[in-house]
């Protein structure tokens, strides 16, 4: 059988920093909402962070990201374009776990959990940058 095909998108070579950016906004909400004793949108705003975090990584190096319904297929994706990212693949994972819990259902997030949550999308989105710091995608 066939491995399943991870359904992509290209993106123009001004998307990664768009959403790197987009990363860095939803980290910093995540920190301020932190502050504020907002555990369920500081949590739902790490997830972002991580999520665009890793489709600024896949722009800037493939020119593509993931258009899956399955948040977790970008995991796959970093693992083939990237095999640099293994070390961090364990944040991102922890992350995109806990993204329906957070979303979908009624029970609130804890403050050790959402601190748990900005912490590995923080190390994702470190990572992430030593990987975004040029102004596009490598072409293939």
């Amino acid at each position: 059988m066939a491995p399943r095909a991870i359904p992509t998108r290209r993106e123009g070579p001004g998307s990664g920093a768009q959403f790197r950016r987009k990363a860095e906004e939803f980290l910093r909400a995540a920190m301020a909402n932190i502050g504020d004793r907002r555990w369920n949108a500081a949590a739902l705003s790490a997830i972002h962070a991580a999520i665009a975090g890793a489709d600024a990584a896949l722009v800037f190096a493939k020119g593509i990201r993931s258009t899956s319904q399955r948040h977790e297929d970008v995991v796959d994706l970093l693992r083939t374009a990237m095999p640099e990212v293994t070390p961090v693949l364990p944040h991102l994972r922890r992350v995109l776990a806990k993204k329906h819990l957070v979303e979908y259902e009624s029970r609130l997030f804890s403050e050790t959990e959402a601190r748990e949550l900005v912490r590995h999308a923080e190390r994702f989105l470190a990572w992430t940058r030593t990987r975004t710091a040029t102004s596009g995608p490598a072409q293939t």
